[in-house]
């Protein structure tokens, strides 16, 4: 590794070419820019952990784009390939993709006593290496089992609001079904039980995306959700069109649902994060562009706050309260792209063909050698001499044609 290569700054986003991916089978064609460059590096990862890759299952399509059903007829049935941002299922229920033994250990039993309603990808969790839901629990079950070290992150990201942590809790909604709330199965990914440095009971809930965009499936609209935005007093415009789209419409959902903790009276104060990775340049921009739309907190107190954050700031807080060796663990896996460009940069380029070279006549008709400059004169020079005896004949026959057509001496001379 080269000085240069090292010392490599990771942004912008390594751009993958296709055939490294390919070599890696870590290509798939609908990834951004991010989602490569993270793909290749959970296949370096798990290489450098000895773990077998696993398998994606290809869909059947028609020429349309459409997935085809494995019953339509003259449809091949679906058919599985090599992934290696996928884990073998041996490696999956060994519980690999967790940094620690005693992470995969909680991780279990948060699973086993996980709220009614829930929702966990079980499959996705323990075999995709870019799941989001691993992620989070990689990186907040180290500090649910240690409370006092998760005070002390949460005081330096949140300055002022955090005291103490009590508790936290993955995938929890106050009232799932409960129409008091939304009836539905609105959740947040982190819930975070805190006292403030005032000793009042607050919360901070967490949304978590670490390669997802902005888009994806939306609920079908409810009359609650427009209800509760319009009362909740956080935003500047609570019909705005944008509060309504893809991405936003979770935010603005989970925002007013925390509200909903304060209306109902479960805690004093409470805070709302979108946390990302910093070159998750989706993520970032619509935290910003969501922000935008809120009100003046200090026109609207006991609103329930909102930041966004990214995953490096929240390794380098468990950095600081002194969980170097996790902290490192964790960035290796998920967020060091500079290792994907030194990865790149050191794979050969591509060889170029190998020159023809025929013996006798059949290599003068295979025409010169390119690469040597004699052999490259010797032709244009031939080809010049063949040229011209062709090019004065069909002077001449234009000449004559046009002399039968009874066209002037001076415009056969302007055609030639």
């Amino acid at each position: 590794m080269t000085a240069s290569s090292a010392s490599m700054p990771t942004r912008p986003v390594p751009l993958v070419p296709e055939d490294v991916l390919k070599r890696q089978d870590a290509f798939v064609s609908n990834d951004t820019r991010f989602t490569a460059a993270c793909r290749l590096l959970a296949s370096l990862w798990r290489e450098e952990h000895g773990l077998p890759a696993g398998q994606h299952r290809l869909e059947p399509r028609w020429a349309g784009g459409r997935t085809a059903s494995s019953t339509t007829p003259g449809i091949s049935r679906s058919k599985s390939v090599r992934l290696a941002s996928r884990l073998s299922t041996a490696a999956a229920r060994a519980g690999a993709t967790f940094l620690s033994p005693a992470i995969a250990a909680h991780a279990r039993e948060i699973l086993l006593f996980r709220e009614p309603g829930a929702l966990f990808e079980e499959a996705r969790l323990w075999g995709n290496l870019l799941s989001s839901q691993a992620l989070t629990l990689n990186l907040f079950v180290p500090l649910a089992l240690d409370p006092a070290r998760a005070a002390a992150v949460f005081r330096k990201l949140l300055p002022g609001f955090v005291g103490t942590v009590t508790s936290i809790r993955f995938e929890h909604s106050p009232g799932r079904r409960g129409p008091d709330y939304f009836g539905d199965g609105t959740a947040f990914d982190v819930l975070i039980d805190i006292v403030t440095p005032e000793g009042e009971p607050a919360f901070v809930a967490i949304e978590i995306k670490y390669t997802e965009g902005t888009g994806g499936p939306a609920p079908a609209p409810r009359p609650r959700y427009a209800e509760t935005a319009r009362e909740s007093g956080l935003f500047r415009d609570p019909d705005a069109a944008v509060l309504a789209r893809p991405g936003f419409e979770q935010l603005r959902r989970e925002h007013v649902l925390g509200q909903l903790m304060l209306q109902h009276g479960l805690y004093g104060r409470g805070h709302f994060v979108l946390l990302g990775p910093a070159q998750n340049q989706h993520v970032q921009a619509m935290g910003g562009r969501y922000a935008a739309e809120l009100g003046d907190p200090a026109e609207a107190p006991g609103r329930v706050g909102f930041s966004t954050l990214t995953l490096e700031a929240v390794v380098a807080a468990i950095r600081e309260a002194g969980a170097t060796d996790f902290a490192a663990s964790f960035t290796a896996r998920y967020l060091d792209l500079g290792r994907v460009a030194r990865f790149v940069l050191t794979q050969a380029m591509p060889a170029p063909p190998a020159p023809r070279r025929l013996a006798g006549k059949a290599a003068s008709a295979a025409g010169p050698d390119w690469a040597n400059p004699e052999q490259v004169s010797e032709a244009a020079a031939s080809d010049r001499a063949r040229a011209k005896p062709a090019a004065t004949a069909s002077m001449s026959r234009n000449r004559a044609g046009a002399l039968k057509r009874g066209v002037g001496q001076s415009q056969v001379h302007a055609w030639a």
